[in-house]
């Protein structure tokens, strides 16, 4: 991990050379510059005083000034250099980390940490990064040249700040020994924590009706104790030593102080040379101390770095084709087709073979646990099928751009979820440049044009989250007009009338109709025998294997010579 991360620092510092070499340069001249009021405090005490030229003295305040000028001027190049870096980072990963994010689960069988976790790390490099971390760090060389100085101007005055330096270093190397596996697992806590209070908000409905909050706040409350006493262990152990660190930084000043002042006793260096000297010092020892004080900033973003540049490359999003196939018109097929679900080992799908032309509309019916949404995944691309092939008109999913492809596909999944916002970009699927007569067209098509015209906002009315203000109904009805956007070829819906009423049932069915009749396809899983009206073919399946598909009569005839059940309750295949 630590040298794909290693891999990914290169990328970027070749993409933003530019502005790190401006970080260098003028985090060169800025330490150049320290000279200068070290310089003017020496010429201060041993040439103006005993000299009392007032002349002399106006004129080093004035070089003083520019010095001051400069150095601001190059401080505001250097910081902003280091947020643009910071930007550009954050700015290249995001879109590829929501993929890594969104698509883990499908691919890996679990979410990243508590889904959110890599967002955190992301954002915790930009924090570093466009903070004084990097800069300390940058400045941390020039520590030696500033004890060389010190050593030309005293051997002593040397020998003190070197002591100094090499005090702090040890400060700074037992703070990140101390705070590495503290930090790991702060980490791992904070994820099980948002996982449990995530939980708490999905299930708040069931806990209220059976009193179970208290057991579910309870869950997170254990994980929230961890929390403090891990975060209180941490930062105990950063406020202990970033505070030995201070004090020592301080008492390695008075130190030269006191060294310079034996010195000018014994005639061996003068006072200018004692003041500039704890100026130099106190540079000297400035990076090592932020760098203390910055470590924790440091060791979250390294491993927050790590674990963001593992999920991108574990989850990378497809290359674009170079050959754009024309979108999909004809056909449906599935040649031996097993499934088996994200972070499983076992097949829920077996050996399924089918084709579907256009026009034609297939129902999956079977008892639950058959594998009916499983196969619908696989059909879709949601779950890639390890064994066969699904094909459309001939063409293996992967030969598309999937959000091209995406465009001549219709879902409406068991739990149909809205997204926040209109009910219009619902089901426009949020395009940007969305055709209103395309939208109106989609909702007319599902059977819920009036009911949204009825509506005192109409299409502008706003959902929350999920669309928990609208009924079951309505938003199945709105996730079956999302399905229909556009028009797609291939539609599958996975118990779209589960929370239909009768009006909802006749649309659903008006709808295949339409939908087949305009030459596309439609596969339907269903518990309703009202529905198979409007389909030409059934499949029925038994644990996950295909045991019978046809025409649907034939098919309904053989099932009921053979007395294979045909659930006529709802449920969830």
């Amino acid at each position: 991990m630590q040298d794909l991360a290693r891999q990914f620092a290169i990328r970027f510092y070749h993409q933003m050379r530019p502005w790190v070499w401006t970080v260098i340069g003028a985090s060169v001249l800025l330490n150049v510059l320290v000279f200068g009021a070290a310089l003017y405090l020496l010429l201060v005490y041993d040439v103006v005083l005993p000299s009392n030229s007032v002349e002399t003295l106006f004129g080093l305040f004035l070089m003083l000034v520019l010095v001051y000028l400069f150095q601001g001027v190059f401080d505001f190049a250097r910081n902003r250099a280091m947020r643009l870096i910071a930007e550009h980072v954050h700015r290249s990963l995001t879109p590829r980390l929501h993929y890594a994010t969104a698509n883990h689960s499908l691919t890996k069988g679990k979410p990243l940490g508590d889904g959110l976790q890599t967002s955190r790390d992301l954002d915790q490099v930009y924090g570093y990064l466009s903070g004084p971390g990097p800069t300390a760090l940058i400045d941390l060389p020039w520590v030696i040249i500033f004890l060389v100085v010190l050593t030309i101007l005293h051997f002593w005055l040397g020998v003190a700040a070197l002591v100094g330096v090499l005090v702090m270093a040890a400060i700074a190397w037992l703070s990140n020994m101390k705070t590495q596996a503290e930090l790991q697992e702060l980490g791992s806590i904070i994820s099980e924590r948002n996982l449990r209070l995530q939980a708490q908000l999905r299930y708040a409905e069931t806990a209220q009706a059976m009193g179970m909050h208290s057991r579910l706040i309870a869950r997170s409350q254990f994980f929230d104790n961890r929390f403090l006493d891990k975060q209180g262990k941490l930062t105990a152990i950063i406020n202990r030593f970033g505070g030995i660190g201070r004090i020592f930084r301080m008492f390695v000043q008075s130190l030269i102080l006191t060294v310079g002042a034996l010195l000018v006793i014994a005639g061996e260096a003068s006072a200018g040379i004692i003041i500039a000297a704890s100026v130099l010092s106190g540079r000297a020892l400035a990076p090592v101390d932020l760098a203390i004080s910055t470590w924790r900033s440091l060791g979250a973003a390294r491993k927050g770095w790590e674990r963001v540049v593992n999920a991108i490359a574990e989850t990378a999003p497809p290359e674009r084709r170079a050959v754009a196939l024309e979108l999909p018109s004809k056909e449906l097929s599935l040649q031996d087709v097993w499934v088996v679900p994200p972070g499983a080992k076992e097949p829920v799908v077996q050996n399924v073979s089918f084709r579907l032309e256009a026009g034609q509309s297939l129902a999956l019916i079977g008892p639950s646990g058959a594998g009916k949404t499983s196969l619908a995944k696989a059909i879709l691309g949601i779950w890639t099928a390890p064994r066969g092939e699904v094909r459309i008109d001939g063409a293996m999913m992967q030969q598309w751009d999937r959000d091209e492809l995406g465009r001549s596909l219709g879902y409406v999944p068991q739990i149909v979820e809205l997204i926040e916002g209109t009910i219009s970009e619902n089901i426009s699927r949020f395009e940007v440049a969305d055709d209103s007569g395309k939208i109106v067209a989609a909702a007319e098509a599902a059977g819920m044009h009036s009911s949204i015209i009825a509506m005192e906002n109409g299409y502008e009315t706003v959902v929350g989250p999920g669309g928990a203000e609208l009924s079951a109904g309505q938003r199945q009805r709105i996730g079956l007009a999302r399905a229909l956007y556009g028009n797609p070829f291939l539609l599958v819906l996975d118990e779209p009338s589960s929370n239909l009423d009768h009006a909802g049932d006749t649309a659903l069915s008006n709808a295949i109709n339409a939908h087949c009749r305009k030459g596309g396809i439609v596969v339907l899983i269903t518990h309703r025998p009202a529905t198979l009206s409007s389909v030409s073919h059934v499949a029925v399946m038994n644990a996950g294997k295909l045991v019978d598909f046809g025409a649907r009569d034939e098919v309904l005839q053989r099932s009921l010579k053979n007395s294979v059940e045909i659930p006529t309750q709802e449920k969830v295949g």
